[in-house]
């Protein structure tokens, strides 16, 4: 409610680096927007897919394909949310709380040299951070951070609770978010941070679930007399008198003299109408009635939530997620959402308390006897039919063939289902899995040609055809094909966006555009002897394919913050068995000069032998890192295989000797 764009947080502080891990959580869920948002912030992504023609696109697939391949994104949502296409290389986890939602709005971004925590009121969609009125913290964790570390410490304790309410297996998916909340562990580690905060101000984590309060965390940041007076900004209520949430903020006044004890009311107007966003029931609930104030002329919903709590000499506010409900607030020992929240104490007369008492945004009075009451429908809560508990984990095995790995949990499923792929085809029904004997962890086979970022599962409830999505998420990143985009470019281009200074979707794009063009122009010459005949191409050739290979090597060289980004590396599009792959695919169909592939993939073997290893998968389990590198030399060979003899003996001899030295201990 600042005027700052919640949106801005995403992007890198100055010098923050590369981007490592990203991990957020939201209850409803847009993933068009968080892609190009969101995520194409946080990635630094220059180009935007479908914004240009057919090589652009290109270009902005490779650019996030290169980014996602080297960065771990995770985000936990509701069970209730509706899955949607997306890139299969991030994870959508959904997790099914007991009793309630996932109602937290959180989102720890890593990047190698930064780290921000963002803690607040707005889902991950449009509405939430452009046309809804929100309020949220954010935190650099840096050297000069003043938050105590309890406070980090708290984060992580809770969204590990939050990632071990996931279905499936401690591998694949959950295990990847786990390595995230791993790698945030030691960045609060790695920092001095302080014990408490100076200048008086005082922090806490005050989440919410069935039976936890964040109300119970107010002593942590309070100080001297009792509370007298609070404010409460929300934009959904308890229907109820007294109402559950307030009664227990109005028990949290206990200061002296009673008479001066005051609770103040804040809803919102609805522009058009000038009826109160409120049930009629706020009215009776004993405390001051007063309009939200909007912080400028534009007609948004309000979506933020604030606590604001006094005495004459304290003030202590909570911003997060839980609205003055008896779920919000946790208030149920059974039934309840889970929150995020942050406690911020100060003293009464200082500017951040100046500050947080602006928040509030107390306008006009209310006379409830002369107002209209149009409640908003509550967005927090599923009204969509939700995909029945025995329906718990769906992994993608993308290895050949693709299958699906199921995972039900038999005594919550509905009598009659079915499960199909997102084109409409059958996978499997309630009667084909009985008939299999009822196996908790099914199988099923993928025959589209795109993998599929969810399922569709159909059942009967009391005669009525309910359908929902069932999200997928892949088991094994590394397993993934590269997009079908990419997946058919020739050696050439590949080697002239390597030999660039550029940045390579850049190069990438800048090939592509000279090979088309060479190709209107009508000057390609397919002979291949005649390419390379005269006028000095052979040697410009000769140089691109050095450049190429220093800057592989360059590129491999790099340390790599997990196996899988050593694979990516290696395997990857840009990678040297992709390469080795390309070059003899022309080989075989004559689009190079004889021998050209053998000496080519030679120098990619030798660049692999080149790289320091040691340095490269520093902080990687070394057997592990070494076997990788020894499955690409693997490829190498196995592509070597493919080769027809070299016109000259020496050179298929220098190739077996290049695989046989790139495959020596480091």
């Amino acid at each position: 409610m600042t005027g700052v764009k919640l949106l801005d947080y995403w992007s890198p502080p100055e010098g923050a680096g590369a981007p490592i891990a990203c991990l957020a959580t939201s209850f409803t869920f847009d993933a068009d927007f968080f892609t190009q948002d969101c995520l194409a912030r946080f990635l630094s992504l220059s180009m935007v897919n479908g914004e240009g023609d057919a090589i652009s696109s290109l270009a902005a697939v490779l650019e996030e394909e290169m980014r996602l391949a080297e960065t771990q994104v995770t985000v936990l949502v509701d069970r209730s949310t509706p899955a949607e296409k997306r890139n299969l290389r991030w994870d959508l986890l959904p997790v099914a709380v007991p009793g309630g939602l996932l109602h937290a709005k959180t989102a720890v971004l890593i990047w190698s040299n930064a780290a921000r925590i963002i803690l607040g009121s707005a889902n991950l969609t449009a509405a939430g951070y452009r046309r809804q009125i929100e309020l949220a913290v954010s935190v650099d964790l840096d050297v000069g951070c003043l938050v105590p570390r309890h406070v980090f410490d708290h984060l992580v304790t809770e969204l590990r609770a939050l990632v071990a309410l996931t279905p499936g297996p401690a591998a694949g998916p959950t295990g990847r978010a786990s390595g995230t909340l791993d790698l945030l562990a030691a960045r609060i580690a790695s920092l001095d941070l302080p014990r408490s905060v100076s200048g008086g101000l005082r922090l806490s984590l005050a989440p919410a679930h069935p039976g936890i309060s964040p109300l119970d965390r107010l002593g942590d940041v309070w100080k001297g007399t009792k509370p007298l007076r609070a404010t409460v900004v929300s934009p959904f209520w308890d229907d109820a008198v007294p109402a559950p949430a307030l009664a227990a903020v109005r028990a949290h006044l206990t200061g002296q003299p009673a008479r001066k004890r005051q609770l103040t009311l804040v809803a919102a107007i609805d522009p058009g109408t000038g009826a109160v966003q409120a049930p009629p029931s706020l009215a009776e609930q004993g405390g001051n009635l007063a309009a939200f104030d909007p912080p400028d002329t534009e007609v948004r919903l309000l979506h933020a939530k604030l606590l604001l709590v006094e005495s004459d000499d304290w003030v202590a506010a909570l911003i997060g997620s839980s609205n003055a409900t008896q779920s919000g607030y946790g208030l149920h020992p059974t039934r309840g959402h889970h929150e995020l929240n942050l406690w911020v104490g100060c003293p009464a007369g200082s500017p951040t308390a100046k500050h947080l008492r602006a928040l509030t945004r107390v306008g006009s009075p209310i006379e409830s006897d002369e107002e209209a009451w149009a409640p908003v429908p509550d967005e927090d809560e599923a009204t969509a039919p939700q995909l029945p508990l025995g329906f718990m984990g769906c992994l993608l095995d993308a290895s050949a063939p693709p299958r699906a790995l199921l995972e039900l949990h038999p005594a919550a499923l509905p009598p009659r289902w079915e499960v199909r792929s997102p084109a409409g085809r059958s996978l499997l029904t309630a009667d084909e899995w009985r008939g299999q004997g009822a196996p908790r962890n099914p199988a099923v086979d993928l025959q589209e040609e795109v993998l599929p970022a969810y399922l569709v599962v159909q059942w009967d409830l009391d005669g009525e055809l309910c359908e929902a999505t069932w999200t997928v998420n892949v088991r094994d990143i590394t397993a993934l094909p590269p997009p079908a985009e990419l997946a058919e470019l020739p050696a050439d281009v590949l080697l002239a966006a390597l030999a660039s200074t550029r940045p390579l979707p850049i190069a990438l794009e800048d090939a592509l555009r000279r090979r088309e063009r060479i190709t209107a122009d009508g000057d390609v010459q397919l002979d291949p002897l005649r390419r390379f005949d005269d006028s000095g191409l052979l040697l410009q050739r000769t140089r691109h394919v050095s450049l190429a290979l220093w800057r592989l090597q360059e590129r491999l060289g790099q340390p790599a913050s997990s196996l899988e980004v050593l694979h990516w590396r290696l395997n990857g599009l840009l990678g040297p068995v992709a390469l080795a792959r390309a070059l003899c695919d022309a080989q075989r169909h004559n689009q190079a000069l004889p021998g050209e592939a053998h000496f080519i993939v030679a120098e990619i073997a030798l660049t692999v032998a080149a790289v320091d290893w040691a340095g490269a998968t520093a902080g990687l389990d070394p057997t592990k890192a070494r076997a990788r590198v020894d499955d690409a030399l693997a490829a190498l060979i196995e592509q070597r295989q493919t080769l027809p003899p070299a016109p000259q003996s020496d050179l298929d001899s220098y190739l077996d000797d290049a695989l046989t030295r790139a495959a020596q201990p480091w």
